[in-house]
């Protein structure tokens, strides 16, 4: 098979050949997607129906002897790695005055009580214990109970034991046998780090399994959003997106003593970016319970200490102190990622940290979040490596260079969008140190994880209809404001705002790449209009630790040479801008520099005037009359309009003219234009 193929060739098939029987012996396609193992066969039995197996068609084997011989030896009976017998008979039981003599053959001898006692002795076949006379007698009854009970079933050849052996030594079962089994028969099924109650849970699923769908009233049915929350969060699992991205941020239900969390700070934004509050909740928020305490819950980051990566203590001042420190009143401080009440107050996502006492967090409860482990660790290693180049870089811009949560993800990116970057990811921030790796998602996977995105964040999926996406809506503003566009793209434009951090089409701001920020001409496919509207307005009320600041605050517009109007007007024009964009760079485009250019036309009005050929004889011609043929379509060679006339002109390229004299005679000229209405 190998005639013609060079050494090198012969190698590589030959390695490909190995490695696909390699996985396809180990089963790594059962936790991982490789291509081309898609279709391949599960790799144990199938255990839809397993509570239900006939006793009689399960494989116990030898793992009897197995067993009795491992607990008679000293075995351990909960942990499967102690007193283990190896698929050869070998015990690797830990016995501190047991010697072992390894012999040829791999077998070896114990010591127990001063008597040697070899693996290969003779098994009663009943119940199978050695029937060396020096040998304790074990049975059910001589074990702890828990034991003794799985035991009894393992004897009885029930259900029951064999899954309690199975779970605890798998290979076990491969005991006395592998002489007559090849290598690629032996059982594969890895062992897996289970204590008894973990074991207990497994059997009780697994005997559970009768292939028999449960009565109706027993079955969930789930709501269509709550049903693509958890298809999504199946795929989420699967690929573990949460190893690397924080899907809910920490909680904590707070019990603290009034005016103790400081004061709320004055709302100085736009009314739109104005938290909402009912009146029942803001009177919730003042009730006092029986202990003196209000109660309150907030949802955000702990504030990390930059050099080690721990929740950071402070005083009530905010000035980081250690553990160890005496006389003061411990306080966590915490960046809000959802508006909160405390003291009936509002504060609001971007505000000042909320410092929280250490007592109202032990009298209430802490939920970490989920996700972000890898975001986590990775956070003081950026710094240290950031502060070589930048001594006086900011903590919390750290957080801009590391895998970003997902929280809010369904209300701030389109669903065709997010689906296309599921299947093929591709750089968005410059200065991200990591970047997303390409699995081998499936259509359907893809889609499970947008739902998945809108259903936990309440947004409209799988189709969102918004009337500022259409190319209406610039139109009015245009009717509205004239230079609507324009002018935004003059604040775009100018050093002083966007193109000081992002890149825009082809161009990329100097500096360094920590400092630049994503580019600005895919917005319009990419995120949502209401969220590029309140990122322009506050991008902290969306993104707490971003670096990026407000550049139109709500109560100072930017220059008037720049965009006519008021803050809310200068907003509303960069989001239909960026919106829009494509749209806008293409009425700067066009076509005429690529077009061949025409002849001058005539000057309006003017006559076509040709010069009469000379006869044949020398003498001029008298009395012609000109006519003009039609000329062949592919002599046309642009259709416009004449504006100055108001009629469509044709150009053409070379026509025939033939002149008809009185007598009868002709000549054959050319023009090089003639213009005629059509």
């Amino acid at each position: 098979v190998f005639v013609g193929l060079a050494t090198a060739e012969r190698d590589e098939v030959l390695l490909n050949y190995v490695g696909k029987k390699t996985i396809g012996k180990l089963a790594c396609y059962s936790c991982h997607d490789i291509p081309g193992f898609e279709d391949a066969k599960p790799a144990g039995a199938a255990l839809a129906d397993w509570g239900r197996k006939d006793p009689s068609r399960i494989a116990f084997e030898q793992v009897v002897q197995f067993v009795m011989n491992d607990i008679s030896h000293g075995g351990h009976h909960d942990d499967p790695h102690k007193g283990m017998m190896s698929s050869h008979g070998s015990s690797v039981a830990d016995h501190s005055d047991a010697d072992h003599a390894d012999t040829d053959h791999g077998s070896e001898e114990h010591v127990s009580n001063n008597v040697v006692f070899e693996d290969d002795d003779t098994f009663a076949t009943d119940l199978a214990y050695g029937v060396n006379d020096e040998h304790d007698h074990v049975s059910p009854e001589s074990v702890d109970s828990d034991t003794g009970y799985f035991l009894e079933k393992l004897l009885a050849h029930e259900r029951e034991g064999f899954l309690w052996q199975k779970l605890r030594r798998p290979r076990s079962y491969d005991y006395k046998k592998v002489e007559n089994k090849s290598y690629n028969e032996r059982y594969r099924m890895p062992q897996f780090p289970f204590d008894s109650k973990e074991r207990e849970e497994v059997m009780t699923f697994v005997l559970g399994l009768v292939a028999e769908p449960p009565a109706t009233e027993f079955v969930y049915h789930a709501t269509p959003r709550e049903k693509a929350r958890l298809d999504g969060l199946v795929v989420a699992e699967r690929f573990n997106c949460s190893g690397c991205h924080a899907l809910q941020m920490d909680r904590w239900d707070l019990a603290y003593e009034p005016e103790t969390m400081g004061e709320p700070p004055v709302f100085r934004d736009y009314p739109f970016l104005k938290g909402h509050f009912t009146p029942d909740q803001v009177q919730d928020s003042l009730d006092i319970d029986t202990v003196g305490r209000r109660h309150t819950s907030l949802v955000g980051m702990p504030i990390l200490d930059p050099e080690t990566g721990n929740p950071q203590l402070v005083d009530e001042d905010g000035i980081p102190v250690e553990p160890d420190e005496e006389d003061v009143i411990f306080h966590r401080p915490v960046m809000l990622w959802k508006d909160a009440l405390i003291d009936g107050e509002a504060r609001l996502v971007g505000g000042p940290n909320v410092f929280v006492p250490e007592d109202a967090i032990r009298a209430g409860k802490h939920y970490p979040a989920k996700g972000g482990d890898l975001a986590r660790l990775l956070f003081p290693i950026v710094i240290e490596d950031e502060k070589e180049v930048n001594p006086n870089v900011k903590p919390s811009d750290a957080w801009g260079w590391l895998p970003p949560p997902l929280v809010g993800e369904g209300r701030k990116v389109q669903s065709p969008w997010l689906h296309k970057f599921f299947l093929n990811p591709h750089p968005i921030r410059p200065s991200a140190v990591l970047r997303m790796p390409k699995f081998n998602l499936q259509s359907s996977q893809a889609a499970a994880l947008v739902d998945y995105f809108s259903a936990v964040d309440g947004a409209e999926y799988p189709y969102v209809y918004d009337s500022r996406l259409d190319e209406s809506s610039v139109d009015i503003a245009e009717q509205r404001h004239p230079g609507h566009l324009d002018g935004a793209m003059k604040i775009v434009t100018n050093n002083n705002y966007c193109v000081k951090c992002h890149l825009v089409g082809d161009y990329s701001p100097p500096g360094s790449l920590k400092a630049l920020a994503p580019q600005l001409e895919r917005v319009h496919e990419r995120l949502r209009p209401d969220y590029v509207h309140d990122w322009i307005a506050n991008p902290k009320r969306l993104l707490p630790y971003t670096g990026m600041p407000v550049n139109i605050p709500h109560d100072k517009p930017v220059s008037q040479d720049l965009y006519v109007g008021d803050s809310e007007q200068q907003v509303g024009a960069l989001t239909d801008l960026l919106m829009h964009y494509d749209e806008f760079t293409k009425r700067q485009f066009s076509l005429e520099p690529y077009l061949p250019q025409a002849a001058s036309q005539p000057i309006d009005g003017q006559a076509i005037e040709e010069a009469t050929p000379p006869k044949a004889d020398g003498s001029e011609a008298s009395g012609e009359q000109v006519k003009v043929d039609k000329p062949a379509s592919n002599d046309v060679t642009k259709l416009g309009r004449d504006v100055s006339l108001g009629t469509d002109a044709v150009y053409v390229k070379q026509a025939s003219v033939v002149l008809e004299s009185s007598q009868g005679s002709q000549a054959d000229g050319s023009v090089i234009q003639i213009q005629s209405p059509l």
